[in-house]
């Protein structure tokens, strides 16, 4: 694909998501899903192999069908309401089918089966796109609607969400499946928050694109395929390793690093909202979670991996100290120096909300 093909297709993605915020109009509002969508597909197959293919056709599927369901929500809102207006109150079956519609294109429970699958067929920067900036314009048309939502509904969806993204990421050996079912359980943390403050949910979901984005870029730059593949890792590159643990514990929530403070914050919200039950929920699905990233962090460490020695002649080949500043190199040093710093960007954090 030429430069200046890639270039346009990233220009219509940017763009879109620009529709979306900036419109308040069901039809505008749909039609920037559908061109978003549309523009990232040739991005996706960018490799053009079997897998990839196959992952894109996959989510073309999944978001043209939710996308259509959301068409069609809008066409019962005018129908009923004559008002195409984004902020006219929904009533109990469209805010039911529209909130599984906006966790279809979210990748929360139920409608999550496709998430791990469509992450594990492409590469690491291609996931890096799906799992944030895809997010971007769903989460904005979630901020629009969440007050005329069935609260019930969406609740249960997103603290399920976080129960099945910890849960299905603990038998996972491959990398970017964890990644996946990771970025499910944090959406579903988003998702419990913005019910109840939408502010507190933003700076999460800003501090998710941190964190995830600088865990699929040292992904792609050291080439972690599975577990068995972080074997001498530290031993061949220390600082890339150091960095690799201390960004997936951070997104796992331990303190003193980024990931703790927005789960800190969330639970702050809940708790004082009076929200006891979901809160203890919560807490033990990201315990759960936990374990798979301390799994990482541990195998990180090691200097011959247990099932895989064969593994260390792979690591020979591989010239890990030489120095390459490109953007994607520069771009990961910042995104893992704020999500290693946690406590120096608490009170910038705070003071968003």
């Amino acid at each position: 694909m030429h430069r200046s093909v890639v270039v346009l297709l990233v220009f219509n993605v940017v763009v879109s998501t620009l529709i979306v915020l900036s419109s308040h109009h069901w039809f505008t509002v749909w039609f920037g899903l559908e061109m978003n969508t549309l523009s990232i597909l040739p991005m996706l197959a960018y490799q053009y192999t079997p897998r990839s293919v196959e992952s894109t056709v996959k989510y073309f599927l999944v978001q043209s069908f939710s996308a259509a369901i959301i068409l069609n929500v809008a066409l019962i809102q005018a129908w009923f309401y004559t008002s195409w207006s984004v902020y006219t109150p929904l009533n109990i079956f469209t805010s039911t089918v529209l909130t599984l519609a906006l966790a279809l294109k979210l990748g929360l429970f139920p409608c999550h089966y496709w998430f791990p699958d469509v992450i594990q067929g492409l590469g690491f920067l291609q996931g890096l796109i799906l799992s944030t900036w895809q997010k971007v314009a769903p989460y904005i048309l979630l901020g629009y609607i969440v007050s005329s939502l069935n609260g019930f509904v969406f609740v249960l969806v997103s603290v399920l969400s976080v129960v099945v993204g910890a849960w299905g990421g603990l038998n996972q050996t491959q990398f970017r499946k964890i990644l996946a079912f990771s970025s499910i359980s944090h959406i579903g943390w988003i998702g419990s928050v913005m019910f109840y403050s939408v502010s507190v949910s933003l700076v999460m979901f800003v501090v998710y694109i941190i964190l995830n984005s600088g865990i699929f870029l040292l992904g792609h730059e050291l080439g972690l395929s599975s577990l068995s593949s972080l074997g001498r890792l530290v031993y061949l590159n220390s600082t890339s390793g150091f960095c690799l643990i201390l960004g997936v514990l951070s997104l796992g929530g331990l303190p003193p690093l980024m990931g703790f403070l927005t789960k800190f914050l969330a639970l702050e919200c809940l708790i004082s909202n009076g929200v006891f039950i979901i809160s203890g929920i919560l807490v033990v699905g990201s315990l759960i979670s936990l374990f798979f990233y301390l799994r990482i962090a541990f195998n990180s460490i090691l200097i011959l991996f247990p099932q895989h020695s064969l593994v260390m002649f792979v690591w020979r080949s591989v010239n890990f100290y030489e120095v390459n500043l490109s953007v994607v190199s520069i771009l990961l040093g910042i995104l893992l120096s704020i999500s290693i710093f946690g406590l120096v960007c608490f009170p910038f954090l705070v003071s968003f909300i």
